[in-house]
């Protein structure tokens, strides 16, 4: 079961999130939140889908970047990090959407995946204006943008709750970062200095 999840981990995710929209549509009488997170659910299955395999190539990309060869099983399993980010995201807010804070740090990835998709154009010295995983990226980042316009047209949250949603993001995300730079054998502290010698790149 294990070595199952290991090497499906991104196909596992896809079934659960799946089964979270369809659910969802069998029960109805879904709040705007869940509405919103339904919709990041169905976005971010197919960002790591495109990330990953249609087009694919993003952790080819890393992998150049840090000078370490990355195998299918590899690349699979560095999926299961991922899916479990983005499970607890997305499933927190469906549940307990009569907490709207609960959907921020899902929108605030979804924002951050639309700069740093961007970001990696000039990164990776990508031929074409594109990296993988761009379209979705850029699609989740109006989705949040359209979020956020809701969320402060009704005064549903305050400044002290997007400033939580925001650090949540970003400490689980800095994680599950940490996490893959493990599994691959590097530290993640060198990660930084990579990233200043990928821009150096002329």
């Amino acid at each position: 079961m294990i070595k199952f999840v290991k090497f499906y981990a991104l196909e596992v995710y896809t079934v659960i999130s799946m089964l979270a929209l369809v659910i969802s549509g069998i029960v109805g009488d879904l709040s705007v939140i869940q509405k919103f997170v339904l919709v990041y659910i169905f976005l971010f299955v197919l960002h790591e889908w495109e990330e990953m395999k249609y087009p694919g190539g993003f952790a080819d990309m890393i992998a150049k970047m840090i000078k370490v060869d990355i195998d299918e099983k590899m690349k699979r399993q560095s999926r299961i990090p991922t899916s479990i980010l983005l499970l607890t995201f997305t499933l927190i807010p469906l549940f307990f959407h009569q907490y709207p804070i609960t959907v921020l740090p899902l929108a605030f990835l979804g924002l951050f995946e639309g700069f740093v998709h961007i970001f990696a154009i000039r990164l990776f010295r990508c031929q074409k204006f594109y990296s993988p995983g761009l379209v979705t990226a850029e699609i989740q980042a109006i989705v949040t943008i359209v979020l956020f316009s809701y969320l402060i047209k009704n005064n549903i949250l305050s400044g002290i709750d997007y400033l939580i949603g925001a650090l949540i993001m970003c400490a689980c995300f800095v994680l599950m970062q940490k996490t893959i730079t493990q599994m691959v054998g590097i530290k993640y502290s060198d990660l930084p200095k990579m990233l200043k010698k990928q821009l150096a790149k002329k």
